[in-house]
């Protein structure tokens, strides 16, 4: 057995056309209900937080003008309308002011031009946006504007010497992206920290998926009203388009660590087009073994892959729903759940909606095989602590098919000893297994198990998953 390199993945082939998305928000006294978009191609840059930060600008408009209501929907939003009016600069005095001042910015277009020289333009950071001016005087022009919610991301100071030399603080929104560029580093130190506070005390948003898990929540103990809220919402339920936005609020244009990798929702997007490509793989277990590693090296995105994986297994018309048809390619989903659940652990909320999914397809389904994967996974979410390395491919056929794994441990004067394992087995286990089975509990010697890799041995500890050992023998 030799030294195994860990499998990478990079979702750079996995891009699709927009597909399925979700509106805003409805009252919380009924069930959230969203239009059925399935099929129907996303415009650009719209995604399933938009539609929250949208409503949360109107809904005072909508109170105060009740006549107004009708031609909301023709409206995009308050805040991207007024940044086609010219606009009076704001008064010296306005209270909501954080912080305001001469800057350079960026011109559009300029990163992908960047001989392009910087523009000095006045500044003016509130407790609601980030807004440029033409001067500082009252009647200036507006530039531009940018609305901080909590899902804004701030980046910097850092300097780019072979371009302009200037210290730049990058705020990224829904739609784009502000830089904002100082010749001082304690000033654009300035902006950053205040940006941020502002950024940081702005309320969570959240998305309209789990606006619905909250309705689900409430409503667990009435099948119908469940039922009800699955087929009222095709964004809960089994999908052949593609996603174009995640399911939970992730920050935007915040760079996933490591090459290869795309901003994270980006990558959450990535990662429905891979989830799709299962059913007509010909070979799963890779693609099950890249997307397991995304999820290691992002950890952000593992609870938005559980809920990916929830709606895939709900069924067309809803939960639970039996495959689509009777090719095997059909429960893949089923599988790539299976070894989700035995190597990360879901979040509250997701961990709750996961387990009521899986509680709803054994009672509705209990002699199929989903309700025997549904079984499955319910015992492993409750034995999983998390995982070092993620499933070797053996693991992974070994879990799509619910079973065991086989592990040869070498005992010295013994010879070969054929051990079963899971992905919850540790090394202590296995030791005291063999002790037992060699006749050996009455020693007073203490017995470990070595890993061997070349002429080199290391002695495992008692904790130490068997699984992740044979990730590393697998090349």
């Amino acid at each position: 057995m030799g030294k195994g390199k860990q499998a990478s993945s990079d979702w750079g082939p996995w891009r699709g056309p927009h597909g399925e998305g979700a509106g805003g928000h409805n009252s919380p006294r009924t069930p959230h209900h969203y239009p059925d978009t399935q099929g129907l191609p996303g415009p650009p840059g719209c995604d399933a937080d938009s539609a929250c930060e949208e409503r949360a600008s109107l809904r005072q408009d909508r109170q105060a003008c009740p006549t107004l209501a009708p031609l909301l929907p023709r409206l995009q939003s308050w805040e991207e309308t007024r940044n086609l009016i010219p606009e009076k600069g704001p008064s010296e005095d306005d209270p909501d002011v954080v912080v305001k001042g001469w800057l350079y910015r960026e011109p559009r277009g300029g990163g992908a031009r960047p001989w392009l020289p910087p523009r000095r333009a006045w500044f003016v950071l509130t407790r609601d946006s980030l807004d440029q001016f033409s001067s500082s005087g009252k009647g200036a022009r507006r530039l531009g504007s940018l609305v901080l919610t909590s899902l804004c991301s701030v980046t910097g100071p850092e300097r780019r010497p072979k371009e302009t030399g200037l210290w730049s603080v990058t705020v990224s929104g829904r739609k784009h992206s502000v830089r904002l560029c100082s010749p001082r580093q304690a000033e654009a130190e300035r902006w950053g920290v205040a940006l941020r506070e502002v950024i940081a005390s702005k309320a969570p948003l959240e998305t309209p998926t789990q606006l619905l898990l909250r309705d689900i929540q409430e409503s667990c103990g009435d099948p119908e009203a469940v039922a009800l809220i699955y087929r009222r919402n095709p964004i809960l339920r089994h999908t052949s388009g593609a996603l174009y936005a995640p399911l939970l609020p992730l920050p935007y244009g915040v760079s996933a660590p490591g090459p290869g990798y795309a901003p994270l929702r980006e990558e959450a997007v990535r990662l429905f087009l891979a989830l799709q490509a299962l059913e007509g793989a010909r070979r799963p277990g890779p693609l099950m073994q890249g997307v397991l590693q995304t999820c290691r090296d992002l950890p952000a995105l593992r609870d938005e892959l559980f809920l990916q994986l929830a709606k895939q297994t709900s069924g067309p018309a809803g939960p639970p729903g039996p495959p689509a048809t009777q090719d095997p390619a059909a429960l893949r989903y089923w599988q790539l759940l299976t070894c989700m659940s035995c190597t990360f652990r879901p979040g509250g909320p997701v961990r709750g909606h996961l387990l009521g999914h899986l509680e709803r397809t054994e009672q509705a389904l209990p002699d199929s095989e989903l309700a025997e994967y549904a079984r499955f996974i319910r015992k492993a979410l409750g034995r999983t602590r998390g995982r070092e390395l993620v499933p070797s491919l053996a693991e992974i056929s070994a879990l799509s098919r619910r079973q065991e794994l086989l592990c040869t441990v070498h005992c010295p004067g013994a010879g070969a000893c054929p051990v079963a394992i899971d992905s919850h087995t540790t090394a202590g286990d296995v030791a005291r297994e063999l002790v037992g089975r060699l006749g050996l509990t009455r020693s007073r010697n203490a017995f470990a198990l070595y890993e061997q890799r070349g002429a080199q041995e290391r002695a495992l500890a008692g904790g130490t998953l068997v699984a992740d050992v044979l990730t590393r023998f697998e090349k």
